[in-house]
């Protein structure tokens, strides 16, 4: 009997002690989840927030679809400024020969590969050739393609490395890949 009545109480104590743990984390886990809950005001002004975001994408998405009209009018008339690929290339060749004479600097070994542009009344074409002159000839040369009326980009420039045992008063021969457009006739 002794026995039944030890086992008893051993029992309820420790389902009393379990009783009391259990009550403790039920506690703290009421606390841990009450931090982590946004107040209603908190949670509106973010949302407020979202929706002016949301407003202003709007806004400036509707400008820029009013002005898509404007951009492609200066697409038009900038391809309508290109020459056409009929006389293109005698005018390119002319005015690039042109600047040379002007700047005083030697154009040797030009060649032109064309691509056309998929999608466009376009052709690309491809400008190598060499410059060789003094150093403000070529920047000269160089200055005078940017402001030209035709629309020349320059990808490369690259030094001879021949000419860099010579002094620096020496002529220059520098490598240029530049790219122009040709409407299509």
């Amino acid at each position: 009997m002794k026995d039944i009545n030890l086992q008893r109480k051993l029992i309820i104590g420790a389902l009393a002690v379990l009783l009391l743990a259990d009550l403790a984390f039920a506690y703290f886990n009421s606390r841990l989840s009450a931090a982590r809950e946004i107040p209603a005001e908190q949670m509106l002004a973010a949302q407020n927030r979202q929706v002016a975001l949301m407003r202003a994408d709007i806004q400036k998405a509707t400008m820029i679809r009013k002005g898509v009209p404007e951009v492609t009018r200066g697409f038009d008339q900038f391809e309508s400024s290109l020459p056409a690929s009929t006389k293109g290339y005698s005018a390119i060749s002319q005015e690039i020969d042109d600047i040379a004479k002007d700047t005083h600097v030697a154009i040797e070994g030009t060649r032109f590969r064309e691509k056309e542009l998929a999608g466009r009344n376009l052709s690309q074409v491809d400008f190598e050739s060499t410059i060789s002159g003094d150093y403000p000839g070529i920047v000269r040369f160089l200055n005078r393609l940017q402001r030209s009326k035709n629309a020349y980009i320059v990808d490369s420039l690259q030094l001879d490395s021949t000419t860099g045992t010579q002094t620096t008063n020496g002529p220059l021969k520098v490598g240029l890949h530049l790219r122009t457009y040709f409407r299509k006739a």
